[in-house]
Parts: C-alpha cells; sequence; structure tokens
C-alpha cells in the first residue's frame, strides 16, 4: 500500500519501544542479529521507496544508541529516542509522539499507510518483522519466531520455535514444568493459563510468564490491572474509566472479607472488563479482558475464597 502510494513522499518506521513488563525480545535482537535488522529496514525501505527510515528506541535501549548509529553508517536511517511506554506500541500513538504531539492514538482510517508520519504513507514494522524480512530476501527463512521467557525459577530467556509453538514446548524444560501453577500469556495485557492448560499456542508477543505453586493468582492480576491503569491514555472513557473502576474492585478482592462482596466485585469486574473490550477506543482499553476474563475463567474459586 504505501509503495503504491501516489505521493513520492514515504517514510519508514522500525518499532524498538518494546514497553511492556515481560517483553524483551528487541534489546536480543539488537544484542545479536542487528546487522541483519539494518539489512531488513534498508530492505523494506528500497521496496517503498522510502526517503528516510526511523529507528524509534526505547529509551532504556539508549545504552545501544551507538552501536546502533555504527551499523547504520551510511544510511537513510534515523534513531528516534523516547520513553517508548506501553501505548507506543500502538502505530498511530508512536507517530503521535514522533510529532511531538499528545501520547494518544488517532482514528482510523485513514491509516498509517495512507496519512502516516507527518501527513505522508508511512511503513510501520516491529523489529522481528524486519529482520526476518531479510532472512526471506536472503533464502534463510524458517517458519519460526522469538518467544520471552520469564519468571519463577527461570533464567530470563529469548527462545526460537516454531510459529504457534505451545507454551509447554517453549518451556521444554520438564523440572519447570512440574513447578509451575499458572502462566501469564502475552505480558500484563495478555492472559492467564493454569498448568492444565500448557498445549495451548502461543501467539501475540509471545511472551511467557512463569508462576509457581506458590502464588497467588490475585497478584497477578492485580500487577496487569495496575500496569493498564497507569498506562491508560485517558482519551477514551471505556478505558480511562474501565481501568481504574476494574483496579478498584480487584483492590476490593484484596481486602474484603465478605464472600457476597467478593462475587459482586468478580461480576462487576466482568461487565466492565467486556464493555472496554467492546468500546474502548484503541487496543489498550479492548486488552483489559484478557487477564481479568481469562483469572475469572480459570482461577475464579481462588479469587473467591483466597
Amino acid at each position: 500500500m504505501v509503495k503504491e502510494s501516489p505521493t513520492q513522499k514515504r517514510f519508514l518506521v522500525c518499532n524498538l519501544s518494546e514497553g511492556e513488563p515481560g517483553v524483551f525480545k528487541d534489546e536480543y535482537i539488537i544484542k545479536r542479529h542487528l546487522k541483519e535488522l539494518i539489512a531488513g529496514i534498508q530492505l523494506a525501505a528500497e521496496v517503498i521507496l522510502a526517503q528516510k527510515s526511523y529507528i524509534f528506541l526505547n529509551d532504556k535501549y539508549k545504552k545501544y544508541q551507538k552501536k546502533i548509529q555504527a551499523a547504520a553508517a551510511g544510511t537513510h536511517i534515523e534513531i528516534f529516542i523516547d520513553t517508548g511506554r506501553y501505548l507506543c506500541g500502538e502505530e498511530t500513538t508512536l507517530l503521535q509522539v514522533m510529532e511531538g504531539k499528545l501520547r494518544q492514538p488517532r482514528p482510523k482510517p485513514p491509516f498509517p499507510t495512507e496519512f502516516g508520519l507527518f501527513g505522508y504513507p508511512t511503513l510501520i514494522n516491529n523489529a522481528e518483522t524486519l529482520y526476518r524480512a531479510h532472512l526471506v530476501a536472503e533464502g534463510r527463512y524458517q517458519p519460526k519466531r522469538y518467544y520471552c521467557l520469564s519468571g519463577d525459577f527461570i533464567h530470563q530467556r529469548v527462545v526460537e520455535a516454531d510459529l504457534g509453538a505451545t507454551v509447554k514446548e517453549i518451556i521444554s524444560r520438564p523440572r519447570i514444568l512440574r513447578r509451575i501453577k499458572f502462566v501469564r500469556v502475552g505480558g500484563p495485557s495478555g492472559y492467564f493459563l493454569p498448568a492444565t492448560s500448557l498445549e495451548e499456542r502461543v501467539f501475540g508477543t509471545g511472551a511467557i510468564q512463569v508462576y509457581g505453586k506458590h502464588r497467588r493468582i490475585l497478584e497477578a492480576l492485580t500487577d496487569s490491572v495496575i500496569f493498564l491503569k497507569s498506562e491508560s491514555c485517558g482519551k477514551c472513557t471505556p478505558c480511562r474509566e474501565g481501568t481504574y473502576r476494574i483496579a478498584e474492585k480487584v483492590n476490593q478482592l484484596l481486602t474484603s472479607r465478605s464472600l457476597w462482596d467478593k462475587k459482586d466485585a468478580v461480576e462487576v469486574i466482568s461487565e466492565i472488563a467486556l464493555a472496554a473490550k467492546e468500546s474502548s477506543f484503541c487496543a489498550l482499553g479492548k486488552s483489559i479482558g484478557g487477564p481479568v476474563l481469562s483469572a475469572i475463567r480459570n482461577f475464579k474459586e481462588e479469587l473467591l475464597n483466597g
């Protein structure tokens, strides 16, 4: 779409914002495959005839700035450094930040492929997509992707496995699998799975956080809700008010001793999460349903009695 645009001026943005806890594959690519990443960016820029390419770099990776600049020497690639944050995973918010505007999403359509950076057609992809595009061009591509593993009794690491691999296949180590109570797939905006459901395939960000048998689901759910509440830009009511009210009700689950109050809290949380999922302006508000509804679906008894 960008290539076929009648507008002559075009941009490319490689998104290295990675602002979600438990997701760190971009850093892995910078450390291990920077040369291939730069080649992928150049390849995509040549295809769409981009005048300039940008790497949107989370400032927690600022320590790699000189390394990236050296690898990109002689190219039309410029580094844009920002705090990143979770919302910059949404492409129009990323463009807003690059233009010095409010850190909020834009209405779509028009899409960035038509009206992107500074109003010009813009191609936006994450680092792994552009890295693997280079592998395709080199004839070395295999249907694999990176998954991020972290959590209890597990050394934080990036695993390369088949597309759509299961949680069990990605973790792979029996001594770890035996000790799992539940996992969170996809970071704070993802979903919770009990140890009995590890045959499910992993999509999205590819992040898997492991929780041992001593863990309470309510603690992990609280982490997810607080993160999403703090990252909400406040643009739309379902997300702004929804994350706030859900956080209130989750706190009620933490503090209340009344089973009836807890049942009421779970019911209200479900209703708000479903409303936010259906009516929020962007993916952040819609994603609140992931951790909330999966925790209720898979661990309702513990939420009420724990």
